[in-house]
């Protein structure tokens, strides 16, 4: 489509040229234009060839100028469409730091939350672990006042079990010691009765037999006998009664003393028993109070390990958060770099001067027997021009005419047209039968041509502030015949 565009607008700068007396042609691929006029040199043999010149350099700069300003439009939509690009872009950017802050706002909103509901989770777990604690420690408490209890009351069952048999043994003992002493008196009472009764028969007898004789002395022997026997059994009842009394004194002392050890001794065994309770409490309070104090140790190991290991995940998550964050900014600044730089490199490309990409060619002289003395001329002007179309003057110029054959041909349609690339190693050689320079005025001539085909290829050296050791080429195909006079117009942008 493209082609064909170019080659209608190219018709009809062609037809308006034609009746000016002047073909122009227009080359988009290798940014040349050339205006060509022949004459025939029996009807017309003196031109005026500066005026045609400067007439058809007129038109190629012309030409040449509203190429540039197509060129300058197509970089003025190019950039416009950067700036539309890098618009897009950057809201593009800001889009995307947009959501990216929005994504960092929400993981913030989650990572705060998650850290509120690990905080009351962790709340709520350790207030459960104290409930749970202090239930045991409740059921503990009541279970051993439950222990010491039962515990106090065997104890004083057992004590007053003892104490009433204590009582109980210490009244049938005293009660057996009365009934003896009761015994013991009576029998002493009777024995004293039965001697009493005794001596009074002996007494009686004996006062019977003497009582004749000896009435008066055994009356007072008797009444002597009576009274010492009163105070002998006297004595012997009050030494019985002291014996007894001092018996059942001792037994008594004995009893008391037995009493009082073994009141003593129950006092020792049960302040033991108390002292052991109280040494057992006081163990039990120390070990519960050991027990507490490392659960609650335990307990707040475990606390500051849960909380040291939620911080570390939270300083984890905010670690990976950040690098993630980081590594999204950076993968956002690489690919908004790489933009930039894409953009710039395509307005760079775009600024830069196009170099000529033909293969360099190697000229060498023709080695076939030509026609010296023909009777046609070309005579040409060549015109550079820098990007921005100003007119530029290249060192190293050479004009060369080489006939037209199958190297050439396909030089020229694929190598200089096409841009194509030479898959050979070597150069293209080519073989001239004619060559000249330019002079000051930047014309050419060669006269004397025979009839035939030809190429005009125009080689020069690139300026070294756009390109070092290249070749930048210009060529035409030229038709001559007899008494023709060609006049030619080179213009290329470099």
């Amino acid at each position: 489509m493209l082609k064909n565009t170019l080659l209608l607008s190219a018709l009809i700068l062609l037809s308006g040229c034609v009746e000016r007396g002047f073909e122009l042609t227009v080359n988009q691929n290798t940014h040349t234009v050339t205006a060509q006029k022949t004459i025939d040199l029996r009807s017309t043999p003196h031109t005026k060839f500066k005026a045609d010149i400067k007439e058809m350099n007129k038109a190629v700069k012309k030409e040449q100028n509203k190429h540039i300003q197509q060129v300058i439009n197509i970089k003025k939509e190019i950039q416009r469409k950067s700036d539309k690009q890098d618009l897009q872009n950057k809201h593009k950017a800001e889009k995307a730091q947009k959501a990216l802050q929005e994504k960092q706002a929400k993981v913030q909103e989650e990572k705060a939350r998650l850290a509120k509901d690990a905080e009351s989770k962790l709340l709520k777990k350790t207030e459960e672990a104290r409930k749970v604690l202090a239930q045991k420690r409740a059921k503990e408490e009541a279970e051993k006042k439950l222990t010491a209890q039962k515990e106090k009351e065997r104890v004083e069952k057992e004590a007053l079990s003892k104490r009433q048999a204590l009582a109980q043994k210490l009244a049938q003992e005293k009660e057996a010691l009365k009934s003896a002493a009761l015994k013991e008196k009576a029998r002493l009472a009777q024995k004293a009765a039965a001697e009493k009764k005794a001596l009074e028969v002996k007494i009686a007898k004996e006062t019977a037999a003497q009582k004749i004789q000896l009435e008066k002395e055994a009356q007072a022997r008797k009444e002597k006998a009576q009274n010492e026997e009163k105070v002998r059994l006297a004595k012997k009842a009050a030494e019985a009664k002291a014996a007894l009394e001092k018996k059942l004194a001792a037994q008594k002392a004995a009893q008391l003393r037995k009493e009082k050890a073994q009141k003593e001794a129950l006092e020792r065994k049960l302040a033991k028993a108390k002292a052991l309770q109280l040494q057992k409490e006081k163990e039990a309070k120390e070990a519960l109070a050991q027990k507490v104090a490392t659960q609650k140790a335990a307990q707040d190991r475990k606390e500051k390990a849960e909380k040291a290991a939620l911080a570390r995940k939270v300083a984890e998550e905010k670690r990976v958060q950040a690098l993630k964050e980081k590594a999204e900014k950076e993968a956002l600044a690489r690919s908004l770099e790489k933009e930039r730089e894409k953009q710039a490199r395509k307005l760079e490309e775009e600024k830069k001067p196009h170099i000529a990409t033909t293969e360099t060619l190697l000229f060498k002289p023709s080695t076939q027997t030509y026609q010296k003395f023909g009777t046609s001329e070309i005579h040409g002007h060549v015109v550079y021009l820098t990007p921005a179309g100003e007119e530029i003057v290249l060192k190293n110029t050479k004009i060369y005419l080489v006939p037209k054959n199958t190297k050439t041909d396909y030089w020229y349609k694929n190598l200089y047209l096409r841009k194509k690339t030479n898959a050979g190693l070597t150069k293209t050689m080519v073989h001239y039968v004619n060559a000249t320079h330019l002079n000051v005025e930047r014309n050419f001539a060669f006269y004397g041509l025979a009839t035939g085909t030809y190429y005009v290829i125009i080689e020069s050296s690139y300026p070294a502030s756009i390109a070092k050791n290249k070749k930048v080429y210009i060529a035409k195909v030229i038709k001559v015949e007899k008494y023709k006079k060609i006049m030619t117009v080179f213009s290329k942008k470099l």
